[in-house]
């Protein structure tokens, strides 16, 4: 029984599911439609009845004094005072009656509504009693008009009531019973039942349901006119949602579902973009004071020693004059550095500078920026080379491969990721430029040394500009100042469409590395 509750239930829950995602004005237009069946529904009901107890107080309204009548011509008490029902003289009275109006069911009762007898053919099955208390007061004679219509119980059709006509039977000047006379007996019951299985009947059941439909269809139109700027509320409010939030707000449900989705995104992408702000505000300061900090050291020693070398007197030999010298072009070209590191940056940020896509010998590059690198690498007692690391036998043209890129910019991402490895690499290390197929038609170069590592908690920030980590000493590996090298690096490579990993390990060196298409 479980089993068989669990498989009934699926499809309704399938179809609960179903009506909660169809969009809104389907969903109100199902509302309306089930609101004009139970409207049309109850309108049946009540005019159905309204209808049958108007016709049934119309037809006891007009044979309101039927039984007086007939008690009226009758000659003779049709029940004596011994309580001796006269069945002929009713008979007769019965029959001139339904001449007129065949429906009609004539019978005699005593005073506690007791049948006596009948004028019927074919009586069948009849109850022995009438309830008079409800009919009553039509008997009375000197009663007020009741209030129609007024049922009493059908004797043919037991625990059933009908309109009905009673006069009170008197002999000998005592009450000896009623005349009860059945408006609408069973054959007019019947023609009432073939009434409402007519043809008419049926047809104003189509048209009723047809018009039912009609205003339905109606409605969903109206409904959906009326959601029209709603659903373009929702596709506004979308459309400024990035990307990368498509899998975030998918649009289930109906349109105030999906409003109420894309308005989250959108509040959770606005306090994003606040918090982003805020931390870009916050690097901001920190990137004038560091340039500020960059670009004040060298001019300072400019200055220091300019204005030594102009003093008048100087004491200085002709040694300390020219490291003096020696000096102030050390800094001068540290201040140029700077400064076009700055220039470069903001000419990538702007999209002064699109990558050239063409292509070149990569492992022909690795070759010329390690050479140009190797004297750097000799002063710094640093051991600089080149690697092919090919992954099958196939691999062994990996010397001509070619690659697709802009040539100068992948270089200067080389001499970005060299010039940071060689600063952060102590006397008698490596620097290794490797070049790997990874057989999925890329071309993948790492950049690893054996220098001092970067902490964990440290690598998602060696991207950032000026970003500088000072909580921990340099001899265990915590400090770090990436300077502005990285971040080109990273711009650049994101404008190829390519991402720049970094793996590190305090003491035993880092590795970042970047893959390209290889052209074919």
């Amino acid at each position: 029984m479980s089993g068989a509750n669990l498989s009934l239930g699926k499809p309704r829950r399938r179809w609960i599911a179903a009506l909660h995602n169809s969009p809104l004005h389907l969903r109100i237009s199902a509302v309306v439609l089930v609101l004009l069946l139970l409207l049309g529904a109850a309108l049946t009901v009540l005019s159905h009845h309204f209808a049958s107890s108007g016709a049934l107080e119309a037809t006891q309204r007009l044979q309101l004094d039927l039984a007086r009548n007939m008690v009226t011509h009758a000659k003779a008490p049709l029940i004596s005072a011994s309580g001796q029902p006269d069945e002929a003289a009713m008979r007769s009275l019965a029959m001139h009656a339904m001449a007129v109006n065949p429906a009609l069911e004539v019978y005699l009762l005593d005073t506690q509504g007791r049948i006596l007898g009948h004028a019927l053919d074919n009586p069948g099955p009849l109850a022995s009693q009438v309830n008079m208390d409800p009919v009553r007061p039509l008997a009375a004679r000197a009663r007020q008009a009741p209030t129609l219509p007024l049922l009493g119980d059908d004797p043919r059709r037991p625990g059933q009531r009908n309109v009905v006509s009673v006069e009170g039977l008197f002999a000998e000047g005592q009450m000896t019973g009623y005349l009860y006379v059945v408006l609408q007996g069973q054959t007019q019951q019947a023609l009432l039942d073939n009434l409402a299985a007519s043809r008419a009947w049926r047809e104003a059941g189509w048209l009723g349901l047809a018009a039912l439909l009609a205003t339905a269809v109606l409605a969903a139109w109206l409904v959906r006119g009326l959601t029209r700027p709603l659903r373009q509320l929702r596709h506004q409010v979308e459309a400024f949602r990035p990307d990368k939030d498509a899998s975030r707000v998918t649009p289930v449900g109906d349109e105030v579902t999906a409003l109420r989705a894309a308005t989250r995104a959108l509040q959770r992408r606005i306090t994003d973009q606040i918090a982003q702000l805020e931390a870009q505000h916050e690097q901001r300061r920190e990137l004038v004071g560091n340039i500020s900090h960059d670009l004040h050291t060298p001019l300072a020693a400019i200055e220091g020693y300019t204005e030594t070398l102009l003093l008048e007197g100087s004491p200085l030999t002709p040694e300390a004059r020219k490291q003096a010298l020696r000096t102030v072009l050390r800094n001068t070209q540290r201040l140029r550095q700077r400064v076009a590191e700055l220039f470069e940056l903001s000419q990538l940020d702007g999209g002064q500078r699109q990558p050239h896509i063409e292509p070149f010998c990569l492992a022909e590059l690795l070759h010329d920026v390690a050479q140009d690198h190797q004297w750097q690498a000799q002063q710094r007692g640093v051991k600089l080379q080149v690697q092919m690391r090919p992954h099958t036998p196939s691999d062994a043209s990996l010397e001509r491969a070619q690659a697709l890129g802009d040539i100068a910019l992948i270089e200067r991402v080389l001499q970005n990721l060299i010039d940071n490895a060689l600063r952060h690499t102590p006397r008698g290390g490596s620097v290794s430029l490797m070049l790997t197929a990874d057989g999925s038609a890329r071309l993948r170069v790492s950049v690893v040394d054996t220098g001092q590592g970067i902490a964990a908690d440290h690598l998602p920030h060696v991207f950032e500009r000026y970003w500088r980590a000072t909580d921990s000493p340099p001899q265990e590996g915590g400090s770090v100042s990436a300077g502005l090298g990285l971040a080109i690096v990273k711009r650049i490579l994101d404008l190829h469409h390519t991402p720049v990993q970094v793996k590190s390990k305090l003491a035993r060196g880092t590795s970042f590395a970047f893959s390209l298409p290889q052209a074919i």
